[in-house]
């Protein structure tokens, strides 16, 4: 019997870093039962450098990919939206009924006290 393909979009503020890694992991450990992407409300020019170096640590690149804003049809199109933080819980479009609808709040981690890690 084979399984329904499950998608899943995660989103966050700029999607250079915690949707980006989240995708990667999701596509990596998912494999054919996933589809997967990511975006944010206010994508940045590129994924951060210390995001890609991180997921390069684990084996992952993502020196070719790209920051994208949120598509509403892939949003709806989706079986789960998972929303990495704060931001995209306050101001993310409404999800239906359908579609799975989970929070996770994760904090930003290139968002140090200082700026240190805003390069």
């Amino acid at each position: 019997m084979k399984r329904e393909v499950k998608r899943i979009y995660f989103l966050c503020g700029q999607n250079r870093c915690r949707s980006q890694m989240a995708e990667a992991f999701a596509k990596f450990y998912g494999g054919d039962h996933v589809v997967v992407d990511s975006a944010g409300l206010n994508p940045s020019e590129a994924v951060h450098p210390y995001t890609i170096e991180a997921m390069r640590e684990v084996g992952i690149d993502l020196s070719q990919c790209v920051c994208k804003k949120i598509d509403m049809k892939v949003f709806l199109a989706s079986n789960a939206i998972v929303k990495l933080c704060e931001q995209i819980v306050e101001r993310c479009p409404i999800v239906p009924f359908k579609i799975m609808n989970v929070d996770w709040n994760i904090r930003d981690p290139l968002a140090v006290d200082g700026g240190a890690w805003k390069t």
